[in-house]
């Protein structure tokens, strides 16, 4: 994966591009997104990041 940004609240949204947290039910809502150019979707946290939900608009960033 190249470069991406992530959400650091709940949601652990990820985007291709910049931005904020779009997920309403997520503590970061409406904060900037965090820079990442990991290679494991680990986001440098040692354990793998659920993927969001294709089907619930909450968790796409």
């Amino acid at each position: 994966m190249s470069e991406h940004y992530i959400c650091t609240g709940t949601c652990h949204g990820v985007s291709e591009t910049p931005g904020t947290c779009q997920a309403e039910n997520c503590p970061q809502h409406g904060q900037s997104l965090e820079s990442c150019s990991c290679t494991d979707d680990k986001h440098g946290g040692g354990q793998d990041v659920p993927a969001p939900d294709p089907e619930s608009s909450e968790s796409v960033v």
